[in-house]
């Protein structure tokens, strides 16, 4: 670039001559020119061939994930920051989710993106760094022991109402152990404390929690566990994500409530357990109740009964007093009793009279039906009714007799019209094959010799055909076999 003065007045010539010297001066021989893709190629060749593999660490800002599933954010410090890509071929082994603010340490190579002139990390692995490494083990813990069932609600037992030994797994050191114990001592004095002993944070401490609560759960007699501790960092309350101790109380037989930290820790032993208590003190509360609230439940409890008593004896005492009035005066009950006597004699007396003055008049009409004049009568009138009925029959009968003989005479005589035997009465036949009594209508179908019936009107014959006429102009016309003989007989003479 070339900087131009500012003149009080404007040269043209004067402005050339300026130029065309500095393009002099940038071509003098001896002097090498870069490009800038050559130049960028250089960079880019130095850069990754020094830092094909690095482990960088920082915080991850900008995160874009992209649709394609590519990764692409910023990785800062205090006073740097680079920018990073992972691909979706690795990102998907990512066991943990990425956001802005999240501590990693990545590996990687060093990549030049010449168009824009931008270094970048091509990143191969990723893994949180610091409390992001603990997170990724509690989410993958997590998911591993949901997945077996030790979570599931169903899993869960209710805390009795009024136990009376309670075991305490804690530090016998620690705050917790005593702020546990006087408020269980101030809640109900006569409850029976068992404390079982372990470490609460280090390397020994999940293996002796587990064991204080396996103690416990030989002990005879307990009816409900408090397992916990009093508030630290993360990485202090982390003996309570352990597995070990995890799977202890979750096979623990007796009702447990976990109890770390405060009300924003949240432990895996807290899934695990029946009850969760946001503090040791919050458990102590919630595994025993208050017995100035059990007196004050009682009070009230007194006070109500009371109360309903008295109710129900001033609803009673009138019914009391009128059976205590019939009990002492006898007197008065049995006047009471002849009066209601008296009066079911009254209306048995009406009712009675009633029933007989039906029954008298009922009486009297079949009396009046059943006299010797009367009834003679009404046979008198019932033999009339049963002679006009049958004379009606009578008439009726020949009538409908007389039409039906009238209608079979006729229907008989259609028939006898009909029938081919009354053909033969008149003098004609019927003539039938001999062998299978087929009528025979057309002399061309017998032959010379054959035997024939012949069916009269009475009785028939049977017969040998000894010639055959053919019907010639309605005359029948025809030579016998005997003539033909004779004719032969002459002819040969």
């Amino acid at each position: 670039m070339i900087e131009i003065a500012p003149s009080s007045g404007y040269n043209p010539l004067s402005l050339q001559y300026e130029l065309e010297a500095s393009s002099a001066t940038m071509d003098l021989p001896g002097r090498k020119v870069l490009t800038v893709s050559a130049f960028t190629e250089q960079i880019r060749s130095t850069l990754e061939s020094k830092f094909q593999s690095v482990w960088v660490r920082g915080e991850i800002s900008n995160y874009r994930p992209a649709p394609s599933g590519h990764l692409y954010f910023t990785l800062k410090d205090e006073t740097a920051q680079i920018r990073c890509v992972m691909f979706k071929i690795q990102s998907r082994f990512l066991k943990f989710r990425l956001h802005d603010g999240l501590q990693v340490i990545v590996w990687g190579k060093l990549s030049v993106y010449g168009a824009r002139g931008e270094y970048q990390l091509i990143l191969d692995t990723m893994e949180p760094a610091g409390l992001g490494g603990l997170m990724l083990a509690f989410e993958q813990l997590r998911e591993r022991l949901t997945a077996e069932g030790l979570f599931d609600p169903s899993r869960k037992r209710k805390l009795p109402a009024f136990p009376k030994t309670i075991g305490l797994v804690t530090s016998s050191k620690g705050a917790a152990v005593s702020d546990v114990i006087r408020i269980l001592r101030r809640r109900f004095p006569a409850v029976h404390i068992l404390v079982s002993p372990s470490a609460v944070q280090g390397d020994r401490a999940p293996v002796e929690i587990s064991a204080a609560i396996n103690r416990l759960c030989q002990a005879s007699g307990v009816d409900v566990i408090i397992v916990g501790r009093g508030g630290g960092a993360m990485e202090d309350l982390w003996a309570f994500n352990d597995e070990r101790v995890v799977r202890a109380v979750a096979a623990c037989p007796i009702p447990i409530v976990s109890a770390v930290g405060h009300e924003t820790d949240v432990t895996l032993s807290d899934f695990a357990a029946d009850v969760r208590a946001s503090t040791p003190s919050a458990a102590a509360e919630i595994v025993l109740p208050d017995r100035r609230d059990l007196r004050e439940n009682l009070t009230h409890i007194v006070a109500r009964l009371t109360h309903s008593i008295r109710n129900v004896i001033r609803r009673n005492t009138g019914a009391v007093e009128e059976q205590l009035k019939r009990l002492f005066n006898p007197k008065r009950q049995i006047q009471e009793k002849r009066l209601a006597l008296d009066d079911m004699i009254v209306r048995m007396t009406r009712a009675v009279k009633r029933r007989i003055g039906d029954s008298a008049r009922e009486t009297e009409l079949f009396t009046q039906r059943l006299k010797p004049g009367r009834l003679f009568k009404q046979i008198e009138i019932g033999r009339e009714q049963c002679k006009s009925l049958v004379n009606r029959l009578h008439r009726e009968m020949s009538g409908y007799t007389a039409d039906r003989r009238a209608a079979l005479l006729s229907l008989t005589a259609r028939l006898d019209a009909l029938s081919p035997l009354s053909v033969l009465s008149r003098g004609y036949s019927i003539t039938l094959r001999q062998e299978t009594y087929e009528v025979i209508q057309d002399s061309n179908t017998v032959e010379v010799g054959d035997m024939i019936h012949v069916r009269l009107h009475k009785g028939g014959l049977i017969c040998r055909v000894l010639n055959k006429m053919e019907e010639t102009n309605n005359r029948i016309a025809g030579r016998s076999s005997v003539d033909s003989d004779e004719e032969e007989n002459r002819n040969t003479e």
